[in-house]
């Protein structure tokens, strides 16, 4: 992002200081991630696992984990989505359980 690019998207409200997209609720991740998880009730991978079976090749791996560690309580709230992550040598595991799934 250029200095020009980074001083428009912070006067829209669309870029933190850094020149990061601000992580909010309506992220297109969330979308992909309640497509994916309607027909599952279980899912368990790395960021990366995720992406690649979201078919999602714009969203970083480590703003996946921020996204669902920042809004876990409300995707739970609001689709029954539980999520969860434990360390295993190097690497990061996301369990995701669909509460709403029978």
């Amino acid at each position: 992002m250029t200095k020009g690019q980074l001083i428009v998207a912070m006067t829209l409200g669309k870029a933190n200081r850094e020149g990061y997209p601000k992580l909010k609720e309506n992220h297109p991740f969330f979308g992909r991630l309640k497509a994916l998880m309607v027909g599952k009730h279980y899912w368990m991978g790395t960021a990366t696992d995720l992406l690649t079976e979201m078919n999602d090749t714009n969203t970083p791996p480590n703003t996946v984990t921020k996204l669902l560690n920042k809004y876990s309580l409300e995707l739970y709230c609001s689709d029954g989505i539980d999520v969860s992550f434990r360390r295993t040598n190097r690497r990061r595991i996301i369990e995701l359980y669909n509460k709403k799934q029978s």
